[in-house]
């Protein structure tokens, strides 16, 4: 990671506008926000490594780091598991964690910068699963999909991380910066008919 400075620009800009559209009446059924200070390392653990990259990353959570898709945070990182012996670290605001647990890392795993690259959106709202469902081919069921199920999925064919981080629900969506206009166009248009706000 060149620095520990935060990006602030977003790839929706331009695209996103703040406010309510689609239906009027009563709340708002989906809410969307952009997360747009963030920095993020993807992390391949080396072969036979998988085991000392967990225990380096529980131990920059604070909570075990399961070998499955799942979504744990703490100390100001999210660690959500991404595909066998890969993760994706986010961290939300200026966090020293993340610029440490790089050097932790080394000669266990090969980390690359994503901050850049990346689109983070918080979905919520009661018809917020509704609108994702048209669109992603994952059983989002909260018997099924809990607080911290994680999954690399497709969302109207555009490759995304989706994540459930609290049971309201709020859901957080990853996508590739280069298709967060389509993203955008499809999630947006999903949640009108039930009321949407943009903040």
């Amino acid at each position: 990671m060149a620095d520990a400075t935060l990006r602030s620009n977003s790839p929706l800009h331009g695209r996103a506008r703040l406010g309510r559209s689609g239906r009027t009446d009563g709340d708002a059924g989906v809410v969307i926000r952009e997360i747009k200070d963030f920095d993020a390392i993807q992390v391949v653990s080396r072969t036979g490594r998988g085991d000392n990259v967990r225990s380096i990353l529980a131990a920059a959570v604070g909570a075990e780091i399961a070998g499955t898709p799942r979504r744990v945070a703490g100390n100001g990182l999210v660690v959500i598991g991404t595909a066998p012996g890969q993760w994706l670290v986010v961290a939300r605001a200026a966090n020293e964690h993340l610029v440490n647990l790089r050097t932790s890392l080394a000669g266990y795993a090969a980390t690359s910068d994503q901050g850049a690259g990346k689109c983070l959106l918080e979905i919520s709202g009661s018809r917020a699963r509704d609108a994702l469902r048209k669109g992603i081919p994952v059983d989002l069921d909260p018997v099924v999909f809990k607080t911290g199920s994680s999954a690399q999925t497709v969302a109207a064919y555009i490759g995304v991380q989706i994540s459930l981080l609290d049971d309201s629900p709020t859901f957080e969506l990853i996508t590739a910066a280069s298709t967060a206009g389509s993203l955008w166009s499809w999630l947006s248009q999903s949640a009108r008919e039930y009321g949407l706000l943009v903040t």
